[in-house]
């Protein structure tokens, strides 16, 4: 089984630089397919190119903030737990000082899947949003087996944002996700989304 995550970013600085900045977004492609491996990272050389000013406006929206009145970076997050077995489990670290906020398909009509996620086949991509003691960030589920003479693949690209994690968050910031709450389930072409399109 192998994996195709491939991270878009906008990198104006090292993450650890970023500390100015209240919100995070990182953009991410995913396409595992059973027999193939292939990685791809595409890097935004700006902040101001319309792919950078696209995805802040889309993270702005989704949090009811205006990108003029709260720093905003986009920038690249490491993706743990790759591996090339059926089913795996990659996850999103938020950066220290950071917490998870929301996640999102980045294009609700992209490809043949639903909502912008495609499970050809037998196949699973769930997302959870997780913040505990050891684990603050997006976990993956992900299933695709090898069927001889069949398509079956996960695709879809997403957002993922991520906010200082100083007191008082969740009230500066009440659009974040739930912790526990599942940004998408997607099995078989038929994904539900939280919150609902």
């Amino acid at each position: 089984m192998k994996t195709l995550i491939a991270a878009v970013v906008v990198a104006l600085a090292p993450l650890q630089v970023l500390a100015d900045d209240d919100v995070i977004v990182s953009h991410f492609e995913v396409l595992k397919q059973c027999g193939r491996m292939s990685f791809v990272d595409k890097t935004m050389k700006e902040l101001n190119t319309p792919e950078g000013k696209a995805i802040i406006s889309v993270a702005a929206g989704a949090l009811g903030l205006d990108p003029t009145l709260v720093g905003f970076a986009v920038a690249a997050i490491p993706i743990e737990g790759q591996n090339n077995q059926q089913d795996t489990h990659p996850f999103i670290r938020a950066p220290s000082g950071y917490t998870i906020c929301y996640a999102r398909p980045s294009n609700l009509n992209m490809g043949s899947g639903q909502y912008g996620i495609e499970t050809h086949g037998d196949t699973t991509f769930n997302s959870t949003i997780v913040r505990d003691a050891k684990k603050n960030g997006l976990a993956m589920y992900m299933v695709v087996p090898c069927k001889r003479s069949t398509d079956t693949r996960v695709q879809s690209g997403f957002d993922v944002t991520f906010v200082k994690a100083s007191a008082g968050w969740e009230q500066k910031y009440p659009n974040c996700q739930k912790t526990g709450s599942h940004p998408w389930l997607a099995r078989n072409n038929g994904t539900t989304l939280d919150p609902a399109p």
